[in-house]
């Protein structure tokens, strides 16, 4: 009796592994999926080796040049006139400040708190999630921090992702989310995200389900 209950528990042992394997190799491949489409639109980088660097965390600035590029503004974004309104970007920093500043010009990004941007910190997923909703157009729902999480949900955004909204974003959970936003319908119109920022998703490898700098 004991040999069996052993063999019987080595069996499920052998079969939770497996199982949980297969759960990770799919995000994986969802991850690069997604990233590399990405990359194909110009919004995503990789290093010198081609690497996306998919498991790293995204900053905040860092998602701010990503939006820029996903707009198709990085040009006007990365020379753009005036100083951010924060205290905590460095004065030194010439390569970030035009983009945030753009980024706050668009209403993309409001900062942790009237003067603090959050500079070199991870964006987490809700954060995110804030920014996504923004460019969707539900500007009022977005102001909704302890909402945020659920309405990106039942949006879609979310879509293929099971994940802490407090958890930093990681750039393959960005690639995903930032594809089923763009698939999504903006707030007030009939076109998705992508039709309305003129973007040929057809055109692009299917995602497996819904930075330089």
């Amino acid at each position: 009796m004991k040999r069996i209950l052993t063999i019987l528990l080595l069996t499920l042992l052998i079969i939770s592994t497996f199982t949980n394997n297969i759960t990770y190799a799919d995000k994986d491949d969802i991850y690069l999926s997604s990233g590399k489409i990405l990359q194909t639109l110009g919004v995503l980088e990789g290093n010198e080796k081609g690497d996306l660097k998919l498991k790293d965390n995204l900053t905040r600035q860092d998602m701010i040049v990503l939006i820029s590029r996903l707009y198709k503004d990085e040009d006007k974004a990365k020379t753009f006139i005036g100083k951010p309104k924060f205290k905590d970007i460095p004065e030194i920093d010439k390569f970030y400040s035009p983009y945030i500043a753009w980024a706050v010009d668009k209403n993309f990004i409001k900062g942790i708190d009237k003067d603090t941007f959050g500079y070199g910190k991870d964006i987490t997923i809700k954060e995110f999630q804030t920014v996504l909703l923004r460019a969707l157009g539900y500007e009022e729902e977005s102001g909704l921090w302890n909402s945020v999480s659920e309405i990106a949900k039942k949006l879609g955004i979310m879509k293929d992702l099971d994940i802490n909204p407090d958890n930093s974003l990681s750039r393959g959970q960005m690639a995903v989310m930032t594809l089923n936003t763009l698939k999504l319908t903006k707030k007030g119109s009939t076109l998705t995200l992508a039709e309305v920022l003129g973007i040929e998703l057809n055109s692009q490898a299917p995602v497996a389900t819904n930075i330089k700098r």
